[in-house]
Protein backbone atom coordinates (compact mmCIF):
# COMPACT_ATOMS: atom_id res chain seq x y z
CA UNK A 1 0.00 0.00 0.00
CA UNK A 2 1.18 3.64 -0.94
CA UNK A 3 2.64 5.59 2.16
CA UNK A 4 2.31 8.99 0.62
CA UNK A 5 3.65 10.76 3.96
CA UNK A 6 6.99 8.22 3.70
CA UNK A 7 7.39 8.54 -0.02
CA UNK A 8 7.45 12.16 0.54
CA UNK A 9 9.93 11.96 3.41
CA UNK A 10 12.36 10.04 1.46
CA UNK A 11 12.49 12.68 -1.30
CA UNK A 12 12.73 15.43 0.59
CA UNK A 13 15.86 13.54 2.37
CA UNK A 14 17.27 13.01 -1.03
CA UNK A 15 16.90 16.39 -2.12
CA UNK A 16 17.26 18.48 1.21
CA UNK A 17 14.12 20.03 0.52
CA UNK A 18 11.63 21.25 3.15
CA UNK A 19 8.72 19.20 4.14
CA UNK A 20 6.20 20.54 6.06
CA UNK A 21 2.60 18.92 7.33
CA UNK A 22 0.22 21.70 7.11
CA UNK A 23 -2.89 19.46 8.28
CA UNK A 24 -3.39 15.84 8.62
CA UNK A 25 -2.43 14.72 5.28
CA UNK A 26 -2.08 17.90 3.30
CA UNK A 27 1.79 18.28 2.65
CA UNK A 28 3.65 21.10 1.25
CA UNK A 29 7.13 20.81 -0.19
CA UNK A 30 9.52 23.74 -0.60
CA UNK A 31 11.55 22.67 -3.79
CA UNK A 32 14.71 24.36 -4.76
CA UNK A 33 15.32 24.97 -8.61
CA UNK A 34 19.10 25.48 -9.98
CA UNK A 35 18.54 28.37 -12.56
CA UNK A 36 22.49 28.41 -13.29
CA UNK A 37 26.08 27.74 -11.19
CA UNK A 38 25.26 30.35 -9.06
CA UNK A 39 21.23 31.13 -8.53
CA UNK A 40 18.52 29.16 -7.07
CA UNK A 41 15.07 29.63 -6.77
CA UNK A 42 12.46 28.11 -4.34
CA UNK A 43 8.62 26.89 -5.38
CA UNK A 44 6.13 25.56 -3.06
CA UNK A 45 4.31 22.41 -3.84
CA UNK A 46 1.50 21.15 -1.89
CA UNK A 47 0.56 17.58 -1.49
CA UNK A 48 -2.45 15.74 -0.74
CA UNK A 49 -4.32 11.80 -1.49
CA UNK A 50 -8.13 12.82 -2.94
CA UNK A 51 -10.07 9.91 -3.08
CA UNK A 52 -12.23 10.14 -5.99
CA UNK A 53 -9.18 12.52 -8.39
CA UNK A 54 -8.96 10.14 -10.93
CA UNK A 55 -11.82 8.48 -12.28
CA UNK A 56 -13.42 7.69 -9.13
CA UNK A 57 -9.95 6.20 -7.79
CA UNK A 58 -7.19 7.89 -5.45
CA UNK A 59 -4.73 10.03 -6.43
CA UNK A 60 -1.93 12.31 -5.59
CA UNK A 61 -3.40 15.76 -6.06
CA UNK A 62 -0.15 18.05 -6.83
CA UNK A 63 -0.29 21.73 -7.00
CA UNK A 64 1.92 24.96 -7.16
CA UNK A 65 0.46 29.03 -7.68
CA UNK A 66 1.90 30.49 -10.23
CA UNK A 67 -0.10 34.12 -9.48
CA UNK A 68 -3.60 35.67 -9.39
CA UNK A 69 -6.06 35.67 -13.03
CA UNK A 70 -6.65 38.71 -14.11
CA UNK A 71 -7.57 39.44 -17.92
CA UNK A 72 -3.94 41.09 -18.47
CA UNK A 73 -2.77 37.52 -18.63
CA UNK A 74 -2.12 36.37 -21.73
CA UNK A 75 -4.55 32.58 -21.95
CA UNK A 76 -3.30 31.94 -25.62
CA UNK A 77 0.50 32.10 -24.47
CA UNK A 78 -0.05 30.16 -21.55
CA UNK A 79 -2.12 27.46 -23.16
CA UNK A 80 1.09 27.44 -25.25
CA UNK A 81 3.11 26.32 -22.50
CA UNK A 82 1.10 24.03 -21.05
CA UNK A 83 2.08 22.17 -24.40
CA UNK A 84 5.84 21.77 -23.32
CA UNK A 85 4.26 20.37 -19.79
CA UNK A 86 4.63 16.15 -19.75
CA UNK A 87 2.73 15.48 -16.14
CA UNK A 88 1.17 18.75 -15.59
CA UNK A 89 -0.96 21.64 -16.87
CA UNK A 90 -2.63 24.70 -15.61
CA UNK A 91 -5.75 25.68 -14.35
CA UNK A 92 -7.53 28.39 -12.52
CA UNK A 93 -8.93 27.94 -9.05
CA UNK A 94 -10.97 29.73 -6.25
CA UNK A 95 -8.50 31.42 -4.11
CA UNK A 96 -8.00 35.04 -1.37
CA UNK A 97 -5.29 37.45 -1.67
CA UNK A 98 -3.25 37.93 1.41
CA UNK A 99 -5.84 40.22 3.30
CA UNK A 100 -8.60 37.63 2.69
CA UNK A 101 -10.57 38.92 -0.54
CA UNK A 102 -11.86 36.36 -2.86
CA UNK A 103 -9.80 35.80 -6.26
CA UNK A 104 -9.13 33.59 -8.79
CA UNK A 105 -5.22 32.27 -9.07
CA UNK A 106 -3.69 30.48 -11.57
CA UNK A 107 -2.32 27.34 -10.54
CA UNK A 108 0.29 24.76 -11.85
CA UNK A 109 -1.21 20.89 -10.93
CA UNK A 110 -0.99 16.97 -11.67
CA UNK A 111 -2.90 13.92 -10.44
CA UNK A 112 -1.02 10.63 -10.20
CA UNK A 113 -3.40 7.71 -9.88
CA UNK A 114 -2.35 5.65 -6.60
CA UNK A 115 -2.05 2.83 -8.31
CA UNK A 116 -0.04 4.05 -10.59
CA UNK A 117 2.70 5.86 -8.32
CA UNK A 118 6.18 5.26 -7.72
CA UNK A 119 8.74 7.21 -5.31
CA UNK A 120 10.56 8.13 -8.80
CA UNK A 121 7.10 9.15 -10.47
CA UNK A 122 6.05 11.20 -7.68
CA UNK A 123 9.95 13.28 -7.30
CA UNK A 124 9.55 13.74 -11.17
CA UNK A 125 6.19 15.09 -11.17
CA UNK A 126 6.79 16.72 -7.77
CA UNK A 127 9.80 18.67 -9.76
CA UNK A 128 7.53 19.44 -13.11
CA UNK A 129 4.59 21.07 -11.30
CA UNK A 130 7.52 23.36 -9.41
CA UNK A 131 9.76 24.25 -12.30
CA UNK A 132 6.90 25.30 -14.73
CA UNK A 133 4.71 26.92 -11.96
CA UNK A 134 7.80 28.77 -11.28
CA UNK A 135 8.51 29.40 -15.10
CA UNK A 136 4.65 31.03 -15.04
CA UNK A 137 5.32 32.79 -12.10
CA UNK A 138 8.18 34.66 -13.66
CA UNK A 139 7.06 35.48 -17.28
CA UNK A 140 3.48 36.28 -16.46
CA UNK A 141 3.39 37.45 -12.62
CA UNK A 142 6.90 39.40 -12.27
CA UNK A 143 8.62 36.30 -10.01
CA UNK A 144 8.03 35.55 -6.82
CA UNK A 145 5.30 36.74 -3.88
CA UNK A 146 2.51 35.60 -6.19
Amino acid sequence: MFDLKKTLDAISAKWKYKLDELSPGVYRMDVALKIDEDNWRYQFVNISQVADRYFGEPAVLLTSRCGEYSTKVDLYLLLKEAGLNSQSTFTVIPDKRENGSPCEAIICQAAIPVECITEALLDKTLYEVAFNADLVEEKYFGGDGN
